[in-house]
């Protein structure tokens, strides 16, 4: 079984290592979603040992921005600053690869004739109000999705993600707590899959077929009503046949909020929670991958020895480290070289998710300097 030196290759990308950094939002762009250097400077200190990185939910319209300052793709102006920070990861011996997203009713309100984009009017958040898609305009989406994947390559990635996950437009029309359509777009699992099988078949055939492609979904979503894992393994399987190379398995820890003119507002965290013991996440990316036949890669406070054992058992062909190499940004290089008795421990306090939520920079109350060189007990 694999050991986290070992090299992978996803459709003719080697990656050196078994460790990746995965999408984690910053809020370190520009308010017209333009590469910064606090961007190039926080993706450049965490490539230097990863085989992948994965950079932060790149919204693939304006208005379907995650926070105020997300990274964009939706304009041929934004592909200079792209080419530089995939330059960037890469000049570090990682691979690059861009997660292409819509927020949809999760969006920041910016503005925009897609804020608010719904398979069903499921209401997220007070400040904006959803309205359901026509199939013409999922259609316009799917292009939209696949123009950024075009910018991404053109940029100079190695690879693209389609966020399926976490309920943003995407995992909106996968799970079944927030799709009730009676159209093509919804029904069962394989049928509310059809928006993201659509994106794939269409980006596949546009980039062609040596190009590595990802998709993020949830394994679970633990909320009466959401995606089963049973369901998950049914998107995986359609997914595969859509074209896609191995699938990121993720997680959406769900409670239901404030109430909004007579409608409960859902909430969702993409972390585990501190009570949770580190590796909660791996049995369903061995479930998905047992499923669909591809390569996964499990997240969830994947340290040492969970990292380890997840590729030992073979439940997972690739580990992601998030929040601890935000708090660590050199983990991943204690972790290969035997030295992980000198990682400097997340705390799992989730400023990084408060100060992105309050339209800040993302802090980390670990690392005082998310962005550069680490100041360790900061901020």
């Amino acid at each position: 079984m694999a050991d986290m030196h070992d090299p992978l290759v996803l459709n003719g990308l080697r990656l050196r290592n078994r460790l990746v950094l995965p999408p984690v939002t910053t809020n370190f762009g520009t308010a017209d979603g333009q590469v910064t250097d606090d961007i190039l400077g926080f993706y450049e200190r965490r490539a230097r040992d990863v085989g992948m990185v994965v950079v932060e939910a790149t919204a693939v319209r304006g208005d379907g921005r995650l926070v105020t300052r997300s990274l964009g793709i939706w304009d041929d102006a934004q592909q200079a600053g792209m080419a530089r920070l995939a330059e960037t990861i890469q000049a570090r011996g990682a691979a690059a690869t861009l997660q292409i997203n819509h927020g949809g009713a999760r969006c920041t309100p910016l503005g925009g004739e897609f804020q608010g984009a719904s398979p069903s009017g499921f209401r997220f958040r007070p400040d904006v109000v959803p309205f359901v898609l026509d199939p013409g305009q999922i259609a316009q989406l799917v292009e939209d999705f696949v123009a950024a994947g075009v910018r991404a390559r053109a940029a100079g990635f190695d690879a693209v993600e389609i966020h399926g996950a976490h309920l943003y437009l995407i995992g909106q029309f996968l799970s079944p707590l927030t799709n009730t359509r009676e159209d093509r777009y919804g029904g069962d699992a394989a049928g509310r899959a059809t928006f993201a099988v659509e994106i794939a078949q269409a980006l596949r055939a546009r980039l062609g077929a040596d190009a590595p492609l990802l998709f993020r979904m949830n394994g679970v979503e633990e909320v009466a009503g959401g995606q089963t894992l049973e369901d998950a393994v049914i998107i995986a399987r359609e997914m595969a046949r859509a074209g896609v190379d191995a699938i990121d398995v993720s997680l959406s820890t769900l409670f239901v909020g404030s109430e909004v003119d007579g409608q409960r507002l859902l909430a969702a965290s993409s972390a585990l929670g501190k009570d949770r013991p580190a590796g909660a996440g791996v049995p369903h990316a061995a479930a998905i991958k047992r499923g669909s036949g591809l390569p996964v890669v499990a997240v969830g406070k994947l340290g040492e020895p969970q990292a380890a054992r997840a590729l030992g058992s073979g439940s997972a062909d690739l580990v992601a480290i998030g929040r601890q190499l935000i708090a660590d940004p050199d983990t991943a290089g204690k972790l290969l070289s035997g030295r992980a008795e000198e990682i400097v421990p997340c705390t799992e306090c989730r400023q990084c998710f408060a100060t992105i939520h309050r339209g800040l920079p993302m802090g980390c109350a670990v690392n005082g300097n998310p962005a550069g060189e680490p100041v360790f007990g900061g901020a």
